[in-house]
């Protein structure tokens, strides 16, 4: 009966939700890097993947301002005893996620994260969603995740290869397959230079490698995986690269930094296009309603019909629906003003609560809190996604996708690749719920 009681004291990770925080889970860091913004190398905070005993993975944010706290005792590997979090959804457009579950954790002021000394319960050191190569293509267009996938390596015959304009930047490339299906790869960074150290490390003829939280993309028609944010292995661990390829095309290059004045000049063809801009938030509107009502399942806003909240897109009534932030300001720079509305999800790193936890601190859901305040007479560099609406002047409000600080040198070209690497020691795995593989040295590739 003892024994029974130890572990029942223990929430599982496939119970989480984001009414409350008082929730006690034993699980593994099964991976940690570090978020770093590109555009200004911001050190944004701590990224972690979970695993419980039932295999079921979560990604966790630990925030830049409350990482001092926890940076020491977190470790890929360790066991911990976590308490005292908050558990958010995932918002409906937030892309190129390494865990296939619906919701994260942030970790607060009061969180507590004890490193466990007696392993009294197994937990899996590592678990893949694997996806066969032939589905790769279904992600293409699916932006919202990362995938596993594994395959035999056509060729140990591989090298890195040096970059002519800076000998700093390398990348390797190779193919796997798996009897039906192949598919070419990518690595770059440190993550390049690992996997070719480890596979002429390799003796045996025939190499199988798995590949956890890869990118899916295509060029000149042709599929293929890159390691957008963490790593690359084969038979050893190898450092996982937080990146992006400047040498590569396809992928998203920095929006351009342009005056207010010049975003009111757009043409159609920057429609559906980000852009920056630096500037001052002169006010922040408190007349307008600073969160929406939206979904619990879309996401979307919903309306009041005969005094009950329903979603349009599911066709059904939302009796508890979720609350977004969404806040007017308006803002200046040296040739003129613009109206920008922040989104939720910068709102929430920034401030590092979200839109219930400040409601419950103000009272008065009529009340706009004193806290978001804070953000007039604040400097920023801002996000910006031109709409249909803005190019042909039926609105002159933007939608802001990011809010960074000021960066302090402006330039054209793209940060370099050693810019934009954040090495960390070991991989991060996709999903949230999956098989556990054994006999694979350090999850990364077996032979």
């Amino acid at each position: 009966m003892q024994e029974v009681s130890i572990f029942n004291k223990y929430d599982k990770v496939q119970q989480l939700h984001s009414e409350r925080t008082e929730w006690t889970l034993r699980v593994r860091a099964q991976a940690v890097w570090k978020g770093i913004n590109r555009q200004t190398q911001e050190f944004r905070g701590l990224n972690v993947i979970f695993i419980d005993d039932s295999n079921w993975r979560i990604h966790a944010f630990v925030s830049a301002k409350i990482s001092v706290f926890f940076d020491d005792i977190l470790k890929e590997g360790v066991i911990y005893t976590l308490s005292n979090f908050h558990v958010r959804d995932y918002g409906t457009e937030e892309k190129n996620r390494a865990v296939r579950f619906g919701k994260h954790i942030y970790f607060a002021n009061h969180t507590q994260l004890v490193p466990e000394v007696d392993n009294i319960t197994n937990i899996a050191p590592y678990a893949f969603d694997l996806f066969l190569i032939a589905d790769a293509r279904t992600l293409l267009n699916d932006t919202r995740f990362l995938i596993d996938t594994v395959g035999k390596l056509e060729d140990k015959n591989i090298e890195t290869v040096h970059s002519k304009e800076d000998e700093k930047k390398v990348h390797i490339r190779f193919r796997i397959s798996d009897e039906r299906s192949y598919i070419n790869v990518t690595f770059f960074g440190d993550l390049a230079v690992q996997f070719e150290k480890s596979v002429k490390e390799i003796k045996d003829a025939d190499i199988s490698v798995i590949i956890s939280s890869a990118k899916v993309n295509e060029h000149e028609g042709i599929l293929g995986l890159l390691n957008l944010i963490c790593e690359e292995h084969l038979n050893k661990m190898t450092d996982p690269a937080y990146c992006v390829n400047t040498d590569e095309p396809l992928l998203d290059h920095t929006p351009p930094l342009i005056s207010v004045e010049d975003i009111k000049k757009l043409t159609k063809d920057f429609i559906e296009k980000k852009v920056r801009c630096q500037i001052t938030v002169k006010k922040v509107d408190e007349k307008s309603n600073w969160y929406d009502n939206v979904c619990s399942t879309c996401g979307v806003e919903v309306t009041t019909v005969d005094g009950r909240y329903r979603c349009v897109l599911c066709s059904r009534n939302v009796p508890f629906p979720d609350k977004r932030f969404r806040i007017a300001t308006l803002c200046n720079d040296t040739t003129g003003l613009i109206a920008i509305v922040f989104p939720d999800d910068e709102i929430q790193r920034i401030i590092g609560k979200n839109a219930f936890e400040l409601e419950d601190e103000v009272g008065d859901e009529k009340k706009f809190p004193t806290l978001l305040k804070n953000f007039e007479k604040k400097d920023y560099v801002i996000t910006l996604t031109i709409s249909e609406r803005n190019v042909n002047k039926i609105s002159n409000i933007y939608t802001a996708t990011d809010i960074s600080d000021p960066i302090e040198v402006l330039g054209n070209h793209s940060p370099t690749n050693e810019a934009l690497v954040t090495p960390a020691k070991d991989p991060v795995v996709n999903p949230a719920k999956a098989p556990i593989v054994q006999n694979c040295d350090n999850i990364t590739a077996s032979v």
